[in-house]
């Protein structure tokens, strides 16, 4: 293991003391000491970033192990090219692209050895049926399991990182008038998911009903 693999190894195993709301203040100071490869830039760059990435990863792959080595690789990344970085970098936009980029590499890795091996890709392990109980919240993220990566990692950075569409058009590296017709086409078919899902839920609350 690396000794910059063990910095991230011990961060992993460290209790998070991330802030949000505001605006990103300190990455300037974190631009600073990385760019003077000081390691108290990539401390501060983990401590506020790492939790809201691997959230990020988290529920755009639908898989905790697999979000944890995107995570590694992301600020092993940051490692490697933090003192390389401007002064007046967006170190959130930079991140966030990174930690996407290597999940899109991911896919293609996994496509490619699926056409190798003459087999289809798995598909992802299937939801369970949500009880009648379960919460709004636990609706919506079934919703965006049931999307396409495009809508759901445009929706995780507007709707969860509360991106704005010129920092999610550094990330994707695209227009932003662009992001603005993705952006509103997502939140119309997980509108309209959330609408057909609400839909089969009344029809079967009924159906029971009618049992009972």
């Amino acid at each position: 293991m690396t000794p910059d693999e063990e910095k991230i190894q011990s961060h992993n195993r460290a209790p998070s003391a991330l802030s949000s709301g505001m605006p990103e203040a300190r990455d300037h100071d974190a631009l600073a000491l990385l760019r003077r490869r000081d390691e108290r830039g990539f401390d501060l760059a983990y401590e506020r970033y790492a939790e809201r990435i691997f959230g990020f990863l988290v529920r755009l792959s639908r898989s905790r192990a697999l979000a944890e080595d995107l995570l590694q690789h992301t600020f092993l990344r940051l490692a490697e090219h933090g003192p390389g970085l401007r002064a007046n970098s967006d170190l959130r936009a930079w991140l966030f692209s990174v930690a996407r980029n290597a999940f899109h590499s991911h896919l293609r890795a996994r496509r490619v050895a699926a056409r190798l091996e003459a087999s289809s890709l798995p598909e992802p392990g299937a939801l369970s049926v949500t009880p009648e109980s379960l919460s709004a919240v636990a609706d919506l993220e079934r919703a965006l399991a049931s999307l396409s990566n495009e809508d759901r990692e445009l929706l995780l950075l507007v709707g969860v990182e509360d991106m704005s569409h010129a920092e999610v058009s550094a990330v994707l590296r695209v227009d932003q008038a662009t992001v603005r017709k993705r952006v509103s086409r997502a939140r119309a078919r997980l509108a309209q998911t959330l609408d057909e899902e609400g839909s089969v839920g009344h029809t079967e609350r009924q159906a029971n009903d009618r049992v009972r």
